[in-house]
């Protein structure tokens, strides 16, 4: 009895990482079958802080863009080479388009690469007084 609960609970929590990630990719308006890595943003009142989750990605296989009050990540991570017994790290090209509720400086990004954490603080454009 307790094994078929556990067995239950895993196939929910399953069923729940799923639901996540398809949540996921509708909200980013991605195109389906693509990688969407998971993040948040932070206001941090003079910037923003973006943490991307992008294990086994390089930063040579990473660009930012951005522009008025978007950011663009976009990268690669590649398969392993091997016969695969089981596979269900995703792999592939991703491509995430961020919009801020603020203008940025354009250029002012500072990126760093870290145990798979991707942080990109972005300042924000300070109106320009009169």
């Amino acid at each position: 009895m307790a094994i078929e609960r556990l067995d239950t609970f895993e196939r929910l929590q399953a069923i729940r990482q799923q639901l996540d990630e398809l949540t996921r990719r509708f909200a980013s308006g991605e195109v389906f079958g693509q990688w969407v890595p998971a993040l948040d943003v932070l206001d941090e009142g003079q910037q923003y802080r973006i943490v991307v989750d992008i294990p086994g990605v390089k930063n040579e296989d990473l660009e930012l863009q951005e522009q008025g009050s978007t950011v663009t990540l976009a990268g690669v991570r590649y398969a392993l080479e091997g016969q695969y017994t089981q596979h269900e790290r995703p792999s592939g090209s991703f491509h995430r388009t961020i919009a801020l509720p603020e203008d940025i400086v354009p250029g002012s990004a500072q990126a760093s690469l870290k145990n798979g954490v991707l942080e990109v603080v972005i300042q924000k454009a300070q109106p320009q007084e009169q």
